[in-house]
């Protein structure tokens, strides 16, 4: 959408859009942009709330008088949604221990998989061509200090990613998809590993780790909510 907005603007037509994901509205650098700090798939804030979308909308079609751009405005109202988990529990113990192992995490939850799995007949797995295990010595041998292509190590965590989450998914209780992320991240090795490879990786003298560390590993939305936990 920056792209199609620089495009419409040589054409003299004002542009202004929403972003959800600062990090690539720096990159684009469209000519107005209006950042928000909701969930991905809900640029326009509180779902089944009309007023607060229409300031969302209100403070974008504002911009189109900015004549600075490119630019980017901080929208000043948060979403706080607080994510109920009365009643929910994971039902293995994933509370780390000296012999608790991140590949020993990655196979208890296989038997979860295999039921999402059949539940939904399909998966996201499988970008990487590794298994979860491998995947999971992929990602351990990148926070010993040996760290993979970016490439390789972005495609084994899009995996494990997906199957943490899908897995979660057939638990007895799973929730909602916003609790089974704040789950990933907050409660699990894998989601503890993650955050300690970003520094890490953002040390690193491989641009492609640096642009790992600071983009995709760890999305704007959680890096948001844990920063303001």
């Amino acid at each position: 959408m920056g792209a199609l907005g620089h495009f419409l603007e040589r054409q003299g037509i004002a542009t202004a859009s929403i972003s959800l994901v600062r990090e690539h509205t720096e990159t684009i650098r469209p000519p107005r942009a209006l950042w928000v700090t909701f969930e991905l798939g809900r640029p326009l804030g509180i779902p089944d709330d009309a007023d607060f979308q229409r300031r969302v909308l209100r403070a974008t079609a504002e911009l189109l008088e900015r004549t600075d751009g490119p630019l980017i405005a901080d929208y000043p109202e948060d979403v706080v949604e607080e994510a109920d988990f009365t009643g929910w529990a994971c039902p293995i113990n994933l509370a780390p221990t000296a012999v608790d192992t991140l590949v020993a995490e990655i196979d208890r939850l296989a038997t979860w998989h295999d039921q999402a799995i059949v539940k939904t007949g399909r998966t996201t797995v499988g970008v990487s061509g590794l298994d979860m295990p491998a995947a999971g010595a992929l990602l351990a041998s990148a926070l010993d200090g040996e760290l993979p292509p970016a490439q390789a190590l972005k495609e084994a965590i899009d995996d494990l990613r997906a199957y943490y989450l899908e897995a979660a998914s057939a638990f007895p209780d799973p929730g909602t998809p916003k609790m089974r992320k704040a789950w990933l991240w907050d409660e699990t090795l894998f989601g503890k590993a993650l955050l300690t490879l970003q520094p890490k990786l953002a040390a690193s003298t491989d641009p492609q780790h640096r642009i790992l560390a600071n983009l995709t590993l760890i999305p704007a939305t959680e890096r948001y909510r844990l920063e303001k936990a």
